[in-house]
């Protein structure tokens, strides 16, 4: 490598400085020390990437220190993502129990409980809805200008029953809060809110509202788009997902909604696996189409491509991930698998 006489001479200075700083007893922290389990762990879990990898690191950090609640909070965040909402009810209670006052890990107890009320009996869904009003107000109380939080309490208040807390004025009294901090987030709630009450005319509004007063804001597009799936109107909905990846090229629901136009179109069938692999790359955050489903989806584009064994092989993967996933289940069993 070639070093001209300036690079030469500024080295030459560094190497003084550090050997005067020795010399006087000061210690030079490692230029490229390595991060700790914790840290690496975290980026992983930011990035939404590497989640075994991810949770290996999160049981030594765990070990290490016992009294540390934030890899308990990480790992619960994991679990949630994939699935396992009693496991991630579990890490966040432990979360909590070590510290009571972090908004985010109330937050993601809520969000585990909501995620087991399905499986659950009646009784036993009541004991959880009330749980969970505790939760995401206590979330809410703890980071009064958390988005997240409140869009959270607005829904439940919104779904729920008056006998567990429901309360429609509750929740668009909400979503007004969050308008005050964004005001295309609180067009968000109050689609939401519209959705669990089926106006669908209010909720497309909402959205439409949404992208008019930003543009450039990739998920209204995805979630307009959604609801038009929702109310069998899907011609309407590839245009807007092509917006969405257009808009954002890393909001990655857009390339999961032009996939899945593309492979019921089945056209561009090479783009929509391309495009659903795209997805997989990442896991997904609350609300956007499931890793199971997607891989179900993929499977479908390499069964109309001929490539049976590539299909099966994703369907497989669906079910390790969702096990009662009917459609995969189905599909492998046409295959005669």
């Amino acid at each position: 490598m070639r070093m001209d006489h300036r690079g030469a001479s500024l080295i030459s200075i560094r190497l003084i400085l550090v050997a005067g700083l020795l010399i006087a007893g000061v210690t030079v922290p490692r230029l490229a020390a390595q991060s700790s389990p914790l840290d690496q762990a975290r980026n992983l879990v930011h990035s939404r990437t590497s989640p075994d990898q991810a949770k290996s690191l999160l049981q030594q950090a765990i070990a290490a220190d016992p009294k540390n609640a934030e890899p308990h909070f990480l790992l619960g965040q994991i679990l949630y993502a994939f699935g396992d909402f009693a496991k991630a009810s579990e890490e966040a209670q432990k979360a909590i129990t070590l510290d009571d006052h972090r908004s985010e890990y109330h937050q993601l107890l809520g969000n585990a409980l909501s995620g087991m009320v399905d499986a659950a009996g009646m009784f036993k869904k009541m004991s959880l809805a009330r749980q969970m009003k505790t939760e995401f107000e206590r979330a809410v109380a703890e980071d009064p200008k958390s988005i997240s939080a409140r869009a959270d309490l607005a829904e439940f208040y919104a779904g729920a029953p008056s006998i567990v807390g429901g309360d429609a004025d509750k929740a668009v009294e909400q979503a007004k809060q969050i308008s005050a901090f964004d005001p295309v987030e609180g067009h968000y709630a109050m689609a939401s809110i519209d959705l669990k009450q089926k106006k669908f005319g209010e909720a497309e509004q909402e959205y439409k509202t949404a992208i008019a007063a930003n543009p450039k804001r990739a998920k209204s597009y995805t979630q307009l788009a959604f609801l038009y799936i929702q109310e069998k109107k899907d011609s309407e909905a590839p245009p807007l997902f092509r917006q969405a990846v257009e808009v954002d090229g890393g909001y990655l629901p857009g390339y999961f909604g032009v996939a899945r136009s593309d492979l019921l179109s089945g056209q561009n069938l090479d783009e929509a696996a391309r495009f659903f692999k795209r997805y997989l790359s990442r896991w997904p955050e609350d609300g956007d189409p499931g890793l199971a489903n997607t891989h179900w989806r993929l499977g479908q584009v390499y069964e109309k491509e001929g490539k049976n064994d590539l299909a099966v092989s994703e369907w497989q993967e669906a079910l390790k991930l969702a096990p009662n996933f009917k459609a995969a289940r189905d599909s492998l069993k046409a295959a005669g698998k």
